[in-house]
């Protein structure tokens, strides 16, 4: 077998290499839910970038049982890439479960496939998918990313992310038009979905690399600086979180605390991080932590679960709550309470 090498399949390569690899260490910073969010958006736009390789390379015309392998999981992009930008924005991630039926429908359709034979393979990518689904494949996931950048366009205030929204939106606006591009001015030799198969690594690779340096900044941001911050700002701040509990809502982001503020985000941001050396959610999480360790003391475990304590509180998911309760005290909130010698529920959501 002669693997074909050339600038394109050279540059997939390292895109391939650059993908996993950054997946791999998001994965292992699996601290941060965004983190975990990225990750699996990375994975499944590098498999993507795989199959790509694979054509371009040769590889699939000297194996051609490789064919239809279950590489394309392009319909949990947009889910994926929402769920990213909640978690970075503080938001909860509540996607509704039908989110993600196509993509258990796209899993199912392209791992049935890949068991039947090369003739049913042939049989059905010139009947069906090449004039049919892979339109569908193809025009479901342009749609499904770019709601997805809609939806989160209305909560993101970081520059950093809305220049990475605004990049998602440009390719996937080419992507929708490549199709007709291919039918209506490229040669009947080319290859189909030409501009993506070029634009898609590029992609990738800078994906990788934006995930790596935001990282950094977020860190960088996390140092003290020089800002004063004001009795009256302070004041204004603990009155709006204490006094009026705003913490308990578990929609509320820096965005929307700025608003009740009457401030810019920006300006709380550095508020928060130079007069309490915290991050916003480990500000808002620090006060929802504290509301459920107190009713746990109170006893209202022997009525309610530490889920609906946790709910109460303003958390939106268990998982969040186990993870930042652990965070803050070392310990699972079922060890808390029972080295606390607090009387618990007996339920199976506690």
């Amino acid at each position: 077998m002669t693997l074909q090498l050339n600038p394109f399949t050279l540059f997939d390569i390292c895109c391939i290499a650059q993908g996993f690899t950054t997946a791999a260490v998001l994965f292992w910073r699996s601290d941060q839910p965004a983190n975990r969010w990225l990750a699996w958006l990375l994975v499944g736009l590098t498999l993507q970038i795989v199959d790509y390789f694979l054509s371009l390379s040769g590889i699939y015309y000297h194996h051609q049982w490789l064919y239809f392998l279950p590489l394309f999981y392009s319909w949990s992009f947009g889910p994926l890439l929402y769920g990213y930008m909640c978690a970075r924005a503080g938001r909860p991630a509540t996607l509704p479960r039908w989110y993600w039926v196509p993509v258990i429908i796209q899993v199912l359709f392209y791992g049935l496939l890949m068991t039947q034979s090369l003739d049913t393979k042939t049989w059905f990518w010139k009947t069906v998918h090449k004039p049919y689904t892979r339109y569908v494949d193809y025009y479901v996931a342009c749609a499904m990313v770019l709601y997805a950048i809609y939806q989160s366009r209305r909560f993101t205030t970081d520059r950093w992310l809305r220049r990475l929204l605004n990049g998602l939106a440009l390719f996937y606006g080419i992507a929708a038009i490549d199709p007709l591009l291919n039918q209506l001015y490229i040669e009947p030799d080319w290859p189909k979905f030409y501009l993506t198969t070029l634009i898609l690594p590029i992609l990738v690779y800078g994906l990788a690399l934006v995930s790596i340096l935001y990282d950094r900044r977020q860190k960088l941001d996390r140092i003290p600086t020089s800002v004063v911050v004001l009795p009256a700002q302070r004041d204004r701040l603990l009155q709006a979180i204490q006094a009026q509990a705003l913490y308990k809502d578990p929609d509320l982001t820096l965005t929307t605390l700025a608003q009740h503020l009457g401030e810019t985000p920006n300006a709380v941001s550095r508020l928060i991080n130079s007069g309490f050396n915290q991050s916003f959610n480990e500000f808002i999480n620090s006060y929802r932590i504290e509301e459920v360790k107190r009713r746990m003391a109170a006893g209202d475990t022997e009525h309610l679960t530490i889920l609906a304590l946790a709910l109460d509180a303003g958390f939106a998911s268990k998982t969040t709550f186990n993870r930042v309760f652990k965070e803050q005290t070392g310990e699972t909130p079922k060890a808390y309470v029972k080295k606390s010698q607090i009387t618990l529920r007996d339920d199976a959501d506690a």
